[in-house]
This record gives C-alpha cells, structure tokens and sequence, in this order.
C-alpha cells in the first residue's frame, strides 16, 4: 500500500513494538521463540505489514501480556487496510459566466428584486458536471461503506479495550485452533487454548525453592493439557507425561525464559493420569506430580 500508513496500523505497529521491547529479545531472539522470521518481524514492528492473529498472541504471552487489547487492535488495523477511506474528489471550477466574466463568491439579488430570505435555486447541471457528481456520489458511497465497517470494529474493539489492560476480559469465548489429538506437540497460547475465555485452569501446582513455581494445566475447551514453570533457573526443565508415557518438554535456556511462564508443547486429553515433572539444572533432581 503506497502513501501513508493508516493510524490504526502505526498504532498497532508502536504498541508491538513496545511489547518486544518489554521482553528484552532482539529480533533474532523473537524469530527463534514464535513462528514468523526475522525479515517478516521487521515487516509487522514497522508496520508496513499486519501480523497475524497466532503471532499477536505469541508476542503477548512472551511479554506476559493478556492478548485481548492487542488482537483489537489488530482488527482495527486490519479493517483500515481492507477499508481505506477514499478522499472525496474536489469540485469542478464554476465556469465564468458570460454575462458578468468570471464569478464572484455570491451575486446580489438583482435591483428591484426583494430579498425574502429564501435560499436561491441552485443552476440545472450541465451536461459536463453530471459525471463528476457521479463519480463523487460513488466515492461517498465507498467511504460510508468503509466508515460503517470500521464503526462497528470500533465498537467490539472499545468493549475488549475497557475490559482493562491488565485482565483478560472473562465472558469472551475462545474458539480454539485445535482440539483434543490435533493439539499434539502445539503451544497453548498461540492455539488460544491459554486464554481465560477457553476455560483453561490450573489443576495442580507445586512450589521449589524460594520462587520457582510448577503448575499442570488443563483446557476443556481443547481437551489438551501442558505443564509451566514460573521464575525457573537456567537449564532447568519442565516435562509433561500421560498414562500412555507420551511426553512433552521444555528447558529454561536463558534469562528471558527464567523470568516469564515457560510452557511445554500440549498432550491431547484431561489431567486425569497426566505426571508433571521438574528436572533441576543444578544435580539433575527430579520433582514429580500429578492431580
């Protein structure tokens, strides 16, 4: 799209931004932790291109933020793109008259005519103007069209922002990107499976230490469970395993990972028979629990 970017897309681009720089990765670093490149990060931050909905949510669950505000956001900017509002052609110079030469901003009432207040009937179109308001009748049409999509955008958009920047609003449905077997080997977050909307919760947790905090969870919404670690130390890591001795795991590998939620890829199916495990990086101990 040549010319200037719309707002709603310097905002989401500004508001990404900010979020990347929350969590401290270089581009590099957040090409190696979500599923888009560095050239195609480049793109969305600079918002010359509007990332999809799965990265949104990547990048928010990276910087510990709830993703509803920015997933408005990003249909607003979305909208924009798809409903640019056309700048309405400017109307045709009046041709001189061939009376008086050219015209003046308004005649007078002509002498011996009473004014009575009334406005004056405008002149018959002339053959040459009747295609110019055409065109500029057409052009109002799309830009209304435009406004009225964007209008109601606007609204979902205001409910979600007031629902508070801090929380996850709690009566907004989830539909999720995979359910029960497809869910295998997919993070939680980016499938929405991770989303208070989804009904996910915590089923069982267990602290180590001072900080370091395990906890297995469950979403009804996907029947697919996964394990986090909160505040681990680097090399540390978290498994998850199901009756069938299936498992998932993750390893804390830096400072970022130590200092955010780390989840391990999802099992298909409820917490019923699931074993979370934490594997500490310094003696390789090993803490197990289930439901």
């Amino acid at each position: 799209m040549s010319g200037e970017l719309p707002l709603e897309c310097t905002h989401l681009a500004r508001e990404l931004a900010g979020l990347r720089a929350s969590t401290g990765l270089s581009l590099a670093g957040l090409a190696a932790r979500t599923t888009a490149s560095k050239s195609s990060w480049q793109r969305y931050l600079g918002g010359t291109q509007i990332p999809p909905p799965e990265l949104v949510t990547e990048l928010c669950a990276l910087a510990g933020e709830p993703p509803a505000r920015l997933l408005a956001l990003r249909e607003l900017a979305e909208l924009s793109r798809r409903h640019p509002q056309p700048r309405p052609a400017p109307p045709a110079p009046e041709e001189p008259s061939r009376k008086t030469g050219p015209a003046t901003a308004e005649e007078p009432p002509a002498a011996g005519t009473p004014d009575t207040g009334q406005p004056h009937a405008p002149p018959p179109a002339t053959p040459a103007s009747v295609p110019t308001l055409r065109r500029f009748l057409r052009r109002r049409k799309v830009a209304l069209a435009g406004a009225g999509a964007l209008a109601t955008a606007a609204v979902v958009a205001g409910a979600l922002l007031l629902g508070g920047a801090g929380e996850e609003p709690e009566d907004i449905g989830v539909w999720p990107g995979c359910v029960g077997e497809r869910c295998r080997g997919k993070q939680a977050q980016s499938q929405g499976c991770g989303l208070k909307g989804s009904g996910m919760r915590t089923v069982a947790e267990r602290e180590y230490g001072r900080q370091t905090v395990v906890e297995l969870r469950y979403s009804p919404t996907c029947r697919a469970s996964w394990v986090r670690i909160r505040f681990g130390a680097t090399g540390d890591r978290i498994e998850i395993a199901g009756p069938d001795k299936e498992s998932q795991s993750a390893e804390v590998a830096d400072k970022y990972d130590a200092q955010n939620y780390l989840p391990t890829p999802m099992l298909a199916g409820g917490p019923e028979g699931m074993t979370a495990c934490l594997v500490r990086a310094d003696g390789g101990e090993r803490h197990c629990f289930g439901r």
